[in-house]
């Protein structure tokens, strides 16, 4: 049992780190499609919405819902990733439930 706390916290620190990664990769015009593509493929999956990525999920959502109306941004796949977060909506705790992110 012990590994497998410790294997599953592992996963979890993998997967934080990787979402950190992947907000300041939104941030820049140069990288925003290949993260947001990754991010998109990463929330097809209903355990993307675990409550323990939800921190690093609603500040990658922060990004692309402040960037990606601006010239060299996609604003399509920001649409995208923001819709199949908000479909999924239900999965987040209330207060980021209600969190304007949802809207480009």
């Amino acid at each position: 049992m012990m590994t497998t706390d410790s294997s599953m916290d592992r996963h979890i620190q993998q997967t934080t780190e990787r979402l950190i990664c992947i907000k300041q990769q939104l941030s820049h015009p140069s990288t925003f499609t290949t993260a947001a593509r990754e991010l998109l493929e990463w929330c097809a999956d209903p355990r993307a919405f675990q409550r323990s990525f939800e921190p690093g999920l609603i500040g990658c959502l922060t990004i692309v819902s402040r960037v990606a109306a601006q010239n060299g941004y996609d604003l399509d796949l920001g649409y995208r990733l923001l819709a199949v977060c908000a479909a999924h909506r239900d999965k987040f705790t209330p207060k980021s439930a209600v969190y304007g992110v949802y809207q480009v």
